[in-house]
């Protein structure tokens, strides 16, 4: 209407060419997280990636909206769904905010939905390298056996975990009851570290933040597309990698024929069964990953093959890759020369100047031109550099302390001398006292 001030209260991008990259040639796992706006806008960004065939990142969608919240998830969801379209094979994986399972579940009530088992970590307070060596042992196991067992191990050391994991299915957290493939991707850092790059960008006002996003898009297809286009391999680097190491681990395993695609494979410490027909493994490396595990790879040194890569899934080779960034994104045209209609009416700012909760501060100032920054100085010992919880000096009750406990030391003289021969002659010398001697004495 004519007058009336429109305002912007949340706005969805998904560039086309990324889209269709998405649905034709990457695998169906989406990760998705929210991130603070810290400019003047308080609002959330949301934000869903995916993995290319060289475990690389690659925006899908973004957006913004006012906060976190059930029904900006489902808004924003939906807007993802109408891009993607549905797919009984996806996978979600996200944090355990209950605002983002209602919205999986009100608008992807196909698709599996996993946590992020880096967050559950952080939430059953799991501290120590040993005892996160137990965790990430336990839920990435691929057999259930294995799984028990690192369990066991874990609860024996923090019994109080089992009150927590047992209000979540073990499905949507552990790879080995996992009721899709999940390739390996057991947390949400991909989207973390998304954010984590757009963390200057999210100061900046809305329409340099989407900007900021369409240019990294940008700059990542050209780059990822004459890699790949110089890559003459069948796999991509990262797999091959992959591939690689699997070889030179298993190149002592022992191999047995069963019959013409099964092979009994013994590593030293387990025998598995390895069925090159279906493509299994007793282990469910192979299963799992989409790459040839250390008994397939064995398997077909036996069979005297000469590349073991054509049994990798199709996700992962260079072609694939190739045609992921065949297409070109284009940036937006400078404002001026933009056609703008008629009848076309401003929009006018969001609101949302509200600080949300749970929001981290912001503390850090920008200096003004030509400001130095304050030296830090010490409280206690006045230096520069440090500050008193980081001063090392000892106080003066440590010296007084330490000074008490060193030795005498007495000084040979005349008077004393045949003391200093005898005890220096002693086979025992451990509770002598310690002497100088000058030779004006004598």
């Amino acid at each position: 209407m004519s007058g009336e001030v429109v305002f912007i209260e949340k706005c969805f991008i998904a560039i086309g060419v990324v889209v269709r990259s998405f649905v034709q040639h990457m695998r169906p796992i989406i990760i998705i997280d929210g991130a603070h706006l810290k400019g003047t806008f308080k609002g959330t960004m949301f934000l869903a990636v995916g993995m290319d065939a060289n475990n690389q990142i690659l925006p899908i969608a973004y957006g913004i909206g006012k906060t976190e919240s059930g029904e900006e998830w489902i808004w924003f969801m939906s807007k993802l769904k109408e891009c993607i379209g549905e797919n009984p094979s996806l996978l979600i994986i996200s944090d355990r905010a209950a605002s983002i399972d209602l919205a999986i579940r009100t608008v992807f009530p196909l698709a599996y939905h996993c946590v992020c088992c880096r967050h559950l970590l952080m939430s059953l307070g799991l501290n120590g390298k040993a005892q996160n060596d137990m965790w990430w042992a336990t839920c990435k196991a691929y057999t259930v056996n294995d799984f028990k067992h690192h369990l066991n191990i874990l609860v024996k050391h923090r019994p109080d975990v089992l009150q927590t994991l047992n209000h979540i299915p073990p499905e949507k957290w552990t790879r080995a009851f996992a009721q899709c493939n999940r390739y390996n991707y057991m947390t949400s850092n991909s989207a973390e570290s998304v954010n984590a790059l757009s963390v200057q960008a999210r100061k900046l006002p809305i329409t340099k933040v989407l900007d900021f996003f369409t240019d990294v898009t940008q700059r990542w297809y050209f780059e990822r597309r004459q890699a790949a286009e110089k890559n003459k391999n069948f796999l991509t680097p990262w797999a091959e990698s992959k591939i690689f190491r699997r070889i030179r681990k298993c190149r002592s395993w022992t191999v047995a024929g069963i019959n013409g695609s099964a092979f009994n494979v013994d590593d030293g410490k387990r025998r598995c069964v390895v069925d090159m027909q279906n493509r299994s493994c007793e282990c469910r490396i192979w299963q799992l990953s989409g790459l040839p595990c250390c008994h397939a790879i064995s398997a077909s040194t036996f069979l005297k093959e000469s590349d073991c890569s054509q049994w990798a899934v199709h996700w992962f080779r260079s072609e694939v890759h190739r045609a992921t960034y065949a297409e070109s994104v284009y940036s937006v045209p400078d404002p001026l020369n933009w056609e703008i209609p008629e009848d076309f009416s401003k929009i006018a700012t969001p609101h949302m100047n509200k600080r949300q909760a749970g929001r981290p501060p912001e503390n850090k100032r920008i200096p003004s031109k030509g400001e130095d920054s304050r030296p830090r100085e010490c409280s206690r010992c006045h230096a520069i550099g440090h500050t008193r919880d980081r001063c090392r000096r000892p106080l003066s009750s440590e010296v007084g302390s330490s000074s008490r406990s060193i030795k005498q030391t007495n000084f040979v003289n005349s008077e004393n001398f045949r003391q200093y021969i005898i005890e220096n002659t002693m086979s025992t010398t451990q509770n002598s006292q310690k002497f100088e001697y000058n030779l004006k004495d004598f």
